[in-house]
């Protein structure tokens, strides 16, 4: 499980990086509320965060308690990206099939580090 967390997190720290620099480079960026453009853009920098703090663990290792708070805010996150993705395109008709994806993979990544935890092991072991 802490293979797939892992890789998940190099992923998900990537797309998450691409987001925001979309949001920036986006003319939504400058006429859209600053509180609702800090907020996306405070979610997406939390995801690079707790994918480097996965990294971090396969080579050494932190606190479990940080871990578990995290793959709990991830899979919450990846469940309101999915519900969030289908209300907008019941609302504007606009499916962004892309941002399934993304808050799928953000769901198992939570998971999969959260049963890594549970594994007992709280670092990787390297042959």
């Amino acid at each position: 499980m802490k293979t797939i967390s892992i890789f998940l997190a190099l992923i998900n720290s990537l797309l998450a990086g691409l987001l925001i620099m979309f949001l920036i480079s986006s003319v939504d960026f400058r006429v859209s509320a600053t509180l609702w453009s800090a907020i996306k853009l405070g979610v997406a920098a939390s995801v690079i965060v707790i994918g480097a703090l996965t990294w971090i663990n396969a080579l050494g290792s932190i606190h479990p308690g940080i871990l578990a708070l995290s793959s709990l805010f991830l899979v919450s996150l990846g469940a309101a990206t999915v519900v969030w993705t289908f209300h907008r395109a019941q609302v504007t008709g606009d499916m962004e099939y892309y941002m399934i994806l993304y808050g799928g993979s953000l769901f198992v990544q939570g998971f999969s580090l959260l049963f890594g935890l549970a594994d007992g092991s709280s670092t990787a072991s390297v042959a």
